[in-house]
């Protein structure tokens, strides 16, 4: 088994893969997409990591 950091690292690198999926398709997606994008990468990015990527897109949205 990895050791924390690693594992940490290897989140880190699930969410910004994830970011860049959902960022590429934004435009295009229905909920329905973006419940399929969660349930597809909350295991290797973790809920909170995903939570923090949407927060991002919402404060980018807003400006």
């Amino acid at each position: 088994m990895l050791d924390k950091e690693a594992k940490l690292a290897e989140m880190d690198r699930a969410a910004a893969a994830a970011k860049d999926e959902l960022e590429a398709n934004l435009d295009q997606w229905s909920a329905r997409d973006l419940i399929a994008w969660w349930a597809g990468r909350y295991m290797s990015a973790g809920h909170k990591r995903l939570g923090r990527v949407l927060v991002a897109l919402s404060k980018k949205s807003q400006s």
